[in-house]
């Protein structure tokens, strides 16, 4: 891709923004890269509920089989890849890692639920989301289904290249990056979104006594509970110093506080295998913010009021 492409991130923020407002994008300028949202359609028939949810904003273009779509694939880029399971001249999985041979688009799949058992194949090889065809889905429900592939894809390109070194979740960095980017699309929808604040108590405490093994053994603990506990669309990192961080798609308390609560319980259930008197604490706190809020900063005023 020549550096003067519009990177996909630019392009779906334009999309949303003319899906939000249902009109179309301006016509590229002649000789100039398109900023143009483009999907690739893999189906064996037109699909309507796909171009309504879409909208004017994205360019779709059709295969009407997978051997079609991998010739188009081998020169041309695209935003997203909508792949039907009865278009696939394969078992999905390998359709799946086939398009992933030669792109990270990210790929929404389109099926009926008597194929779930594919489905669930197919996300294990590399897709990122999916929709039910059964009944033609809602363009509401296609347009969370599109985000949520998006918000995969780039969760699982910047943990492939910047993870913490200690826990294998998001490092400070990435973090960063990923949650300035919630926070403009918030600005933008204003979209409501929470962060989920944990931080690892008496740390230095326990490496003097038990050594710095037992503080890795515990910071991988609270890691593993975080990401099992929370969505896989939800980003989750390590800041360092036993500072963990989660954004939650949405700001439901009640998650939130099943979340907390499964933490703590985490928490309270772990034994260090070689001292098991010793005892993992951590404090949690969360925010939720709209509108370009910074939800990052209330919870860390939170949780700094809670140890006060």
């Amino acid at each position: 891709m020549g550096s003067d492409r519009p990177s996909w991130r630019q392009r779906i923020e334009r999309w949303w923004q003319a899906v939000t407002e249902r009109t179309p994008l301006p016509a590229d300028a002649p000789g100039e890269p398109s900023t143009v949202p483009r999907a690739l359609v893999v189906s064996s028939a037109q699909l309507g509920w796909l171009v309504a949810g879409l909208g004017p904003a994205c360019r779709a273009e059709h295969a009407s089989s997978l051997p079609d779509a991998l010739e188009l694939l081998a020169t041309d880029h695209y935003d997203l890849i909508v792949l039907e399971l009865h278009a696939c001249d394969r078992p999905v999985a390998d359709a799946v890692r086939a398009i992933r041979g030669f792109r990270q688009t990210p790929i929404l799949l389109a099926a009926p639920r008597a194929l779930r058992e594919a489905v669930g194949q197919a996300l294990r090889a590399g897709a990122d989301e999916f929709v039910f065809t059964d009944v033609p889905p809602s363009p509401e429900l296609v347009r969370h289904a599109v985000e949520h592939a998006l918000l995969r894809r780039a969760l699982r390109d910047v943990a492939a290249t910047e993870a913490d070194p200690v826990t294998g979740l998001l490092s400070a960095h990435a973090f960063q990056q990923l949650y300035e980017e919630r926070r403009a699309r918030s600005r933008l929808f204003g979209e409501r979104f929470t962060v989920l604040r944990v931080q690892v108590l008496d740390l230095r405490r326990v490496e003097a006594a038990y050594g710095a093994r037992s503080v890795e053994l515990s910071l991988r603990h609270v890691a593993e509970s975080l990401r099992r506990t929370v969505r896989s669309t939800d980003a989750v990192a390590h800041l360092g110093q036993g500072a963990f961080v989660a954004v939650l798609d949405n700001g439901d308390s009640r998650r939130v506080e099943a979340i907390t609560e499964r933490l703590h319980a985490a928490a309270d259930a772990y034994r260090d295998p070689q001292h098991p008197e010793l005892r993992l604490r951590v404090r949690v706190a969360h925010a939720t913010g709209r509108a370009g809020q910074d939800p990052l900063a209330e919870a860390e005023r939170k949780l700094g009021e809670a140890s006060s």
